[in-house]
């Protein structure tokens, strides 16, 4: 119970980024341990298996964890993707929850998605996680979901991102049409106003079925905790 925990403190969403005190992640496992392995009708290791079963309980952990993150970086990556079209990638800051530079939509999206993932009963299900019975063949599907999972992560990015991207693509080709006709209208000294103000339309006209995008990702991230991350 204990290696188990661990692994799926230092991955899972909110509880295992960068911004949250280790003492914290510590806290969260032994207590989470101790209930779990005190509860009624808790299996039992012996002495000698327990080298044997550790190491797969510790990858169980981690490995549903960092399902549960993949499936939020969905958001996060359209967010980055929604910063950079819209001509905000050199308002960039470090986010110490990603341990990387990420723009202020990026931050800002990141933010929203870890609050949907909270109201959807995140931390409850990090708990259950923990109850989910695990062996070799479930590991298989574990890793097998969160694989899928990571190759879902762009595409699932840009459809949150396309309605920017599109409107962005416009504009820029329209201005650069304008600047081809009339060389003498320096049409890019305007270009970034212009630009802000398209994506914010198209932010403010896609904003209900930005919001589903993300309360999806939390459902989903809560789900594969649930299913031990085969899900």
């Amino acid at each position: 119970a204990l290696a188990r925990a661990g692994g799926l403190a230092f991955t899972a969403p909110l509880l295992g980024d960068r911004g949250t005190s280790s003492r914290i992640r510590l806290v969260f496992t032994v207590v989470v341990a101790a209930v779990l392995s005190a509860r009624a009708g808790a299996p039992t290791v012996t002495p000698a298996a327990v080298f044997a079963v550790a190491p797969i309980e510790l990858a169980a952990g981690a490995l549903t964890g960092i399902t549960a993150r993949i499936i939020l970086d969905r958001i996060a990556t359209g967010a980055q993707f929604i910063g950079v079209h819209a001509g905000l990638g050199f308002a960039q800051s470090y986010d110490h929850a990603a341990g990387e530079s990420a723009s202020v939509v990026r931050a800002l999206v990141t933010t929203i998605a870890g609050l949907a993932f909270l109201a959807a009963d995140g931390l409850e299900a990090l708990v259950r996680a923990l109850t989910v019975p695990v062996g070799p063949a479930a590991l298989a599907d574990g890793l097998a979901g969160a694989t899928t999972a990571a190759l879902a992560v762009t595409g699932a990015a840009i459809g949150v991102a396309a309605p920017v991207l599109l409107a962005a693509t416009i504009v820029n080709v329209g201005l650069a049409l304008i600047n081809r006709a009339v060389p003498a209208v320096n049409v890019f000294s305007v270009s970034l106003p212009v630009v802000l103000l398209v994506a914010g339309v198209a932010l403010l006209a896609t904003a209900s079925a930005t919001a589903g995008a993300i309360d999806r990702a939390a459902a989903d991230a809560v789900a594969a905790l649930v299913g031990g991350g085969g899900s």
